[in-house]
């Protein structure tokens, strides 16, 4: 990638360079949101009330469901505003992405003040703060391959298309480093002990995510 970018001509250096940023940049947005594969599965589990679901199983499809739910909507919307010139541009849709993960996040960080003495927060502020979460993957995600085309050189575009994917990868890498930062090496920790280490956690990812 390095030796491309040295080759390539001046009027495309700029472009690659902005694709590269918001590649950076995603890096950092799913290893925030994929904490749902690791972290947010044990909050589930032992910090939310079940009211007799799997929570296992709602942890792994309430995104899919509210993605279902919101995408139509989602994409109505920017058609209505490109109608009308004020559609945001990819960068903005990006900032929006970020804004809205750390606003679930914060979500998921003030549920503990709902918890009872057992530890388990309201099963409709856990699945709250995923709508919010998956507005911001619906802000980011689905521009992700058109900021590619856009921004790429024809014949370097299937290469940044795999470098836009291989972000994912480190994505989920890095969610695994950093939720298991978040959990408590201590195995006979209480369920309030635990509630506080990941809500605390997740404060910390809603403020960088905001500021990035």
């Amino acid at each position: 990638l390095i030796i491309t970018l040295i080759q390539l001509a001046k009027e495309e250096i700029g472009k690659m360079l902005a694709a590269l940023i918001l590649i950076l940049f995603s890096v950092l947005f799913w290893s925030f949101f994929e904490q749902g594969g690791g972290s947010l599965n044990f909050f589930a589990v032992g910090n939310v009330n079940s009211h007799g679901f799997n929570m296992t199983s709602v942890n792994n499809s309430i995104n899919a469901l509210w993605v279902v739910a919101f995408s139509p909507l989602v994409g109505l919307l920017w058609i209505w505003l490109a109608k009308r010139n004020l559609e945001p541009n990819t960068v903005v849709k990006f900032g929006l992405g970020f804004v809205f993960l750390g606003l679930g996040f914060l979500v998921f960080y003030v549920s503990k003040n709902f918890a009872g003495a057992d530890g388990k927060t309201p099963l409709m502020l856990f699945c709250l703060a995923y709508l919010v979460i998956t507005l911001g993957e619906l802000c980011l995600s689905p521009i992700g391959l058109s900021m590619i085309t856009k921004l790429s050189p024809k014949r370097l575009v299937g290469m940044m298309m795999g470098s836009w994917f291989l972000a994912s990868a480190y994505g989920q890498y890095v969610a695994g480093i950093l939720g298991a930062g978040m959990s408590t090496p201590d195995e006979n920790a209480t369920a309030l002990e635990k509630l506080t280490t990941y809500t605390n956690g997740y404060q910390q990812l809603a403020w960088i995510a905001i500021g990035a």
